[in-house]
């Protein structure tokens, strides 16, 4: 059996080719997925603090851990704004 090193070579240039663009499916489906979960977890606990089932106390904490460019989010939208809570550098 003759075997043609350029078919093969292009054969294999196509399947990494494709494994390459499942693998970015992927990773962006999770990425997606993950950015989707922060949201509904974020607005839950929002949603709860506002609600009193919730201490605000909690948001506060959190809030407090956050970068000041993320903490800034929070400055006179919710409790967490109402407390002298320095957000971490």
């Amino acid at each position: 059996m003759v075997v043609d090193l350029a078919k093969l070579g292009q054969r294999k240039a196509r399947l990494e080719a494709s494994l390459a663009a499942a693998t970015t499916t992927l990773r962006d489906a999770e990425r997606r997925a993950d950015s989707r979960r922060k949201i509904v977890a974020g607005a839950a606990l929002l949603s709860a603090v506002r609600e009193g089932a919730v201490p605000a106390e909690v948001l506060v904490t959190l809030v407090a851990r956050m970068s000041a460019r993320d903490a800034e989010l929070f400055v006179g939208s919710t409790s967490a704004a109402q407390h002298d809570v320095e957000p971490s550098q």
